[in-house]
């Protein structure tokens, strides 16, 4: 059986209202790096009439660069933005049970709206100030308040860092990667660094331009919460830092970057310590590259990686 009739099925069998249910692929998604994204219409037929409903579905991927993934995660994140002033997908299904369609999955509700390049370069958009006031509201969530507490994942040290970075070990150890020695030098590095003022506020994790779905000027929704995590606002910025100093060959000067820029425009306030939380975002990094290209994606990551941080902290943070 063909997994839309599978899924059609379970569906009509959960919607008691409805007379029957056929899923249908909906075009073309660009797909992501990490978890599946596929569009599909959901064509519910109830008391002679025929209801369209665009949902997009999002299925357990066992193996990728971000494995291991939990969509139910994924999925209590946008429940709980659900209620704040962040714009997310309605999520309206989780399933965890493998029986369906090989995989736990969870369905949302497919907008309409533009993503955009991963990169800013020379003048800014007239988006980016509205992307940077997106970040800075996802940071000012109330995050306990809105029922996130459990991406402390039991750690209630109050230590941002390593609050942020758990989850990111669990994946070196499953690249068989922990010890290597960039990875083993930045992290005492930054252990022993974190500034003063790091705070624990909801990060996104991933705040790259195409993250975002825009209508003209406006942030309809942020999309892709695989890697959000309690921890100090700047280490948003900094990962998209890390991202152009890896994969897009013009990296900012001491962390700082068109987004960083913005933002500080947006919270009208001067951000410190930046280059410090680029070099949290080059650990991300390191284990990004790792899983995504093998051996050869860590050898040629890691040479980056390690001669933008001399350019960044000196030669001391491998010391």
């Amino acid at each position: 059986m063909d997994w839309r009739e599978k899924l059609g099925r379970y569906l009509g069998e959960h919607l008691p209202s409805a007379e029957t249910v056929r899923v249908q692929s909906a075009g073309y998604m660009p797909a992501g790096a990490s978890n599946e994204t596929l569009p599909i219409d959901a064509i519910v037929s109830c008391d002679g009439s025929e209801y369209r409903i665009p949902l997009v579905l999002r299925p357990e991927r066992v193996e990728g660069i971000l494995a291991p993934y939990d969509v139910h995660r994924q999925y209590r994140v946008m429940r709980s933005l659900a209620r704040s002033d962040v714009p997310v997908p309605a999520v309206a299904w989780y399933e965890a049970s493998t029986e369906v369609l090989g995989a736990p999955f969870y369905l949302m509700t497919r907008m309409q709206g533009e993503t955009l390049p991963l990169f800013w370069y020379g003048s800014a958009s007239p988006r980016l100030p509205a992307v940077a006031e997106m970040l800075a509201r996802i940071h000012a969530v109330p995050w306990r308040e809105q029922g996130l507490d459990f991406l402390l994942d039991g750690d209630d040290s109050g230590d941002p860092l390593a609050t942020e970075l758990r989850p990111w070990r669990r994946m070196a150890e499953r690249a068989g990667i922990e010890h290597h020695r960039v990875l083993v030098g930045l992290g005492s590095y930054l252990a022993t660094n974190q500034p003063a003022d790091a705070r624990m506020t909801l990060i996104h994790g991933d705040p790259n331009p195409g993250n975002y779905l825009v209508r003209g000027n406006e942030v309809v929704a942020v999309l892709d919460w695989e890697v959000a995590a309690i921890g100090d606002p700047r280490s948003d910025l900094g990962f998209y830092a890390a991202l152009l100093a890896v994969f897009g060959g013009m990296p900012g000067r001491a962390g700082r970057t068109l987004l960083s820029d913005a933002y500080e425009a947006s919270v009208g306030q001067q951000l410190t310590n930046l280059e410090y939380y680029e070099a949290v975002g080059l650990y991300k990094m390191a284990i990004v590259m790792s899983r995504w290209g093998g051996r050869m994606g860590l050898a040629y990551g890691i040479d980056v990686i390690a001669r933008r941080l001399d350019s960044l902290l000196g030669p001391t943070w491998a010391a």
